[in-house]
């Protein structure tokens, strides 16, 4: 089988996996908010949950996989396998130490900031002494995740991507019985007690994921060593590229906790004054309560696809990246770059018209229930919306990124990413106070920079290899997606008044509307890229010539 081949049918299984995952974790955002709604409660859980969920998404998910895996690959590729597996036994001692010791720090600041607010307003104290309070339980999840990342990552180096890709399902269906059972176990009446019970599931999520993966080690060889070796010149290397790699994510990562921070700052919480004070000047908040909750459920919902189809496929092409660049075969690295870009865009082009077209109806259909209510959807469906216009560029950066850590740069993205957190922040805290927008500037500006991340990112890309990745065929296919994608628009606002109304009250009803529209618009989107002889379309729902196991060794 080609290495093409093999990256599509890798990337299909971990997106079948990511697909259930996903779904469990819209089941679980859907239960939180129908909890506690769009509440001061529930911004505070959501915010205090942004400071762990970041570290995962920079370190674990993020830098463990650009750093080792390149390193590991090479490894195994050139040196065998028991020197891949001494690397392991000494990348796995100094992690270990490092998240401690970088625990122990965080709690501790986080300790001394519980005694920061005692001549505050009484309720403005209590809205972040909880804010504290959550974030400090939270924070060991950081270690235990970050373990996961890396036992994932080798899982995946040595040809095993079904269970790595199924850990975030045992983190839903934990975090679900700490919505449903832990919570009102702790207090029945009182969200401010029962949100703690949701807080401490998320850590012994953590705790669970690293147990589920012990055995998956053991069953495919990969020993459980320990031995600390700061000597070791691979750990060193991977040592300096873990901070750009980490400030490298920033736009997407950084720049959405900085997004959260902002909100939390800019919303007006529950009986104090309307207006605050910057710099002496008497300005107005131009959030409401339940900013960060409805902003968070935009960000869940253009997550949902990009987990299932962009990062499924970067997770799928980054060993095979760094093996062909091992090799210096650039003209194999870039039709490998090129072709993966192709299916991201094409498949994020789609998502992204869909946002922008049916963004309340989903909304109404996936949260309003109980305490998230009609005047809470609208919100939100902005957020999603602005989100929808760059869900292409969201899709294609994980692919940019990993063409850049295949190759061993890591300093690259982490200047790009310098000069656009930045320009991120600043359109931002411009757009918020727009009336039209207000909490879904955010995503507005998310999707400017990571649009212009992406073509700053390819271009450099193209320089280093030589080669042309958007050579005159893969413009004229990008030209034949955005003509596909405007053929599925006129197809949902064709049939979509023929469906049902959006406002329907039953839930049945708002799932015809939405299912119906989106099988109008997907239905649209591929026949279009047929006649347009896409081959995107194909390669989506191709079966594989022979059949794979769920998890194989490297050759």
């Amino acid at each position: 089988m080609s290495e093409s081949r093999h990256v599509i049918s890798s990337a299909r299984l971990i997106g079948v996996a990511t697909l259930l995952s996903r779904i469990t974790g819209m089941v679980r955002d859907m239960v939180l908010a129908s909890w506690f709604g769009a509440t001061w409660v529930a911004d505070n859980y959501n915010f205090a949950f942004q400071v762990p969920n970041l570290f995962r998404r920079l370190f674990a998910e993020g830098a463990m996989s650009a750093v080792f895996v390149p390193v590991f690959s090479g490894t195994l590729e050139q040196e065998g396998r028991e020197s891949g597996w001494r690397l392991l036994a000494r990348t796995l001692a100094l992690l270990v130490t490092t998240l401690v010791a970088i625990l122990i720090v965080a709690e501790l600041a986080v300790v001394a900031l519980w005694f920061a607010f005692p001549g505050d307003d009484p309720t403005v104290a209590a809205d972040r002494r909880l804010l504290v309070a959550l974030t400090a339980l939270m924070l060991p999840f950081m270690l235990f995740i970050s373990v996961v990342a890396l036992l994932s990552s080798i899982l995946n180096c040595v040809g095993c991507f079904g269970p790595p890709a199924l850990m975030p399902l045992v983190f839903n269906l934990v975090t679900l019985g700490g919505i449903w059972f832990i919570g009102p176990l702790l207090s029945r009446t009182d969200p401010t007690v029962q949100i703690f019970g949701v807080a401490a599931s998320v850590v012994l999520a953590g705790v669970i994921e690293v147990l589920a993966l012990w055995p998956v080690m053991r069953r495919h060889g990969v020993p459980w060593r320990w031995q600390f070796d700061l000597k070791d010149a691979k750990v060193r290397v991977m040592m300096r590229r873990m901070g750009p790699v980490i400030l490298g994510q920033g736009v997407l990562m950084i720049g959405v906790f900085l997004d959260t921070a902002i909100a939390k700052g800019l919303t007006h919480p529950p009986n104090t004054a309307e207006r605050f004070a910057l710099l002496g000047w008497s300005l107005p908040f131009p959030l409401e309560e339940g900013a960060i909750t409805v902003l968070t459920v935009a960000q869940r919902l253009y997550q949902f696809p990009l987990g299932v189809l962009a990062i499924s496929l970067a997770v799928a092409v980054l060993p095979t990246l760094s093996r062909i660049a091992a090799r210096k075969d650039w003209v194999a690295w870039t039709g490998e770059m090129r072709s993966s870009l192709r299916l991201a865009i094409f498949a994020g082009l789609l998502a992204g018209v869909m946002m922008l077209l049916l963004s309340e109806p989903i909304v109404r259909l996936l949260f309003e229930y109980r305490k998230f209510t009609a005047a809470d959807t609208p919100r939100a469906a902005r957020a999603l919306a602005c989100y929808g216009i760059g869900m292409w560029a969201f899709c294609a950066l994980h692919i940019v990124l990993r063409g850049f850590y295949s190759i061993a740069d890591v300093r690259t993205p982490l200047k790009i990413s310098c000069v656009l957190l930045p320009l991120n922040l600043l359109i931002s805290l411009l757009v918020v106070w727009l009336p039209a927008l207000r909490e879904a500037g955010f995503g507005l500006s998310t999707s400017l920079t990571a649009s212009i991340n992406v073509v700053v990112g390819l271009t450099i890309l193209q320089n280093r290899s030589r080669v042309t990745i958007f050579d005159r065929r893969m413009l004229a296919a990008l030209g034949r997606m955005l003509a596909a994608g405007a053929i599925s628009a006129g197809c949902v606002l064709v049939a979509r008044p023929l469906i049902l109304s959006s406002s329907a009250s039953s839930a049945l009803l708002r799932a015809v509307d939405v299912f119906g529209s989106l099988t109008v618009g997907v239905a649209g989107y591929l026949a279009a890229a047929w006649v347009l002889r896409l081959p995107e379309a194909r390669l989506i729902f191709q079966r594989r010539r022979r059949a794979e196991p769920a998890c194989a060794h490297a050759a």
